[in-house]
């Protein structure tokens, strides 16, 4: 892979941790929870999720997102609401290798909305280098991609994408659901490429019976190297947009 600038789901926060030992993992199973209070509704040209105070709903004709901010994430613990808005535009970000062409993002913004539920460490293959750059656990993480690519052919696409986190820690356990969807609809409004990953982990808080993978129903995947330190080493991406910080199993159920 060149070399690209990653585009981070947790940037602004900065807070060292330290990583402890797990069992060897294994791949995820059938119907494997994830973290719950995050329910993804998905059919081929459409995706509704609906998480704690959110409702997203993608298709290829747009991208709307509703938060409701008295009950998005976990009020309780008194961490605030961050918002960011980053411009893509002008940016070297990984292009988006898909089955019906190669996409390089010209224009576009990220908007990012999360609130942290405690500042904890993710048990491994979580790296240490990943709790450097992310501490806190996203209780939910929303992300609202739209904007334009180009192909290898120098014509312009729509892309809108939704990245999503919902990571939840009890004193036993933790769990996580990283979906990423996405369309590239041409200027007749066609879809050309389609984006479904939906990664799930399983975990005691320390590590112990770790289970985790990666759905695959659309068309965009790749692998990539990433600033993680070792073991972030050919995780599965989408662009400049990863699903978990380490290299996962990747299943392909029959798309819907």
């Amino acid at each position: 892979m060149s070399p690209a600038i990653p585009v981070l789901r947790s940037t602004v926060i900065v807070l060292a941790a330290l990583a402890v030992g797990l069992l060897p993992a294994t791949a995820a199973q059938a119907h494997q929870p994830g973290a719950p209070g995050l329910r993804i509704k998905e059919s081929r040209f459409h995706l509704k999720a609906t998480g704690p105070g959110f409702v997203l709903k993608l298709t290829p004709r747009g991208l709307d997102v509703r938060i409701d901010e008295d009950r998005f994430g976990d009020p309780a613990t008194g961490n605030p609401i961050v918002r960011q808005t980053i411009d893509l535009t002008g940016l070297t970000l990984r292009p988006f290798e898909c089955r019906n062409g190669t996409y390089t993002i010209r224009t576009g913004t990220f908007k990012r909305t999360w609130r942290v539920s405690q500042l904890a460490k993710r048990p491994l293959p979580y790296t240490d280098g990943f709790a450097t750059g992310a501490p806190g656990i996203f209780t939910p993480f929303v992300g609202e991609l739209d904007g334009t690519v180009t192909d290898a052919d120098g014509r312009t696409l729509r892309f809108l994408i939704s990245d999503l986190v919902q990571e939840v820690m009890t004193a036993d356990t933790f769990s996580a659901t990283a979906p990423i969807h996405g369309f590239f609809v041409d200027e007749r409004g066609r879809v050309r490429d389609r984006i479904s990953l939906v990664g799930r982990f399983n975990a005691g808080r320390d590590g112990q019976n770790t289970v985790y993978g990666i759905e695959d129903r659309g068309t965009c995947r790749q692998l990539a190297n990433l600033p993680y330190g070792p073991g972030s080493e050919n995780a599965v991406v989408t662009g400049p947009l990863f699903v978990f910080p380490f290299s996962a199993p990747v299943t392909e159920p029959r798309a819907h």
